[in-house]
């Protein structure tokens, strides 16, 4: 018998966009696979695009806005079963809009300790993590020039990560 090959994963980036302690998330429309979960707005890197690219046309073509892709968070990769992604989110801001639904059911800003990790897709899941800790050493800090370090300062290793990904 011989073993299953691990299929390649799938390189997808995610923004997280911010107002007022909030973050943007949205509603997938409905689809066979997750249906109407909530995530983080992005998608697939194509081939030639650099992180950056793909997470600004994704957004472009998600909401009609533009946006100012910054600072990685975190790289996670999720096993779905038949396929494997590899997520890379960032910070980001929206340039222009507000963002209008193209491919949403819904938009929603929320806090991230409000965000239930259990109608996010898994990928999107120690995304919430993340964000809940940063929130948290936000929440803690008694200065805003020391919460908006906290915020967008990535560690090293992400930064390594993400954003040397292109597609394949």
């Amino acid at each position: 018998m011989k073993p299953s090959k691990q299929p390649s994963p799938i390189r997808v980036v995610a923004g997280v966009a911010t107002q007022d302690h909030q973050v943007l998330v949205a509603q997938r429309q409905p689809d066979t696979q997750f249906i109407s979960w909530w995530e983080f707005p992005g998608g697939k890197v194509e081939q030639g695009e650099t992180d950056q690219q793909a997470l600004k046309r994704e957004w472009r073509e998600e909401f009609g806005v533009d946006i100012h892709v910054g600072a990685p968070i975190v790289e996670t990769e999720f096993d779905y079963g038949d396929k494997v992604i590899l997520l890379c989110s960032f910070w980001c801001d929206i340039l222009d809009g507000p963002p209008m639904l193209h491919q949403h059911q819904a938009i929603y800003w929320s806090e991230p300790r409000r965000l239930d990790a259990g109608v996010f897709s898994g990928a999107d899941r120690p995304l919430i993590k993340v964000l809940c800790e940063r929130f948290n050493r936000i929440a803690r800090s008694e200065s805003a020039d020391k919460a908006d370090a906290i915020l967008h300062d990535p560690s090293p290793a992400v930064m390594k990560k993400c954003g040397e990904g292109g597609g394949q």
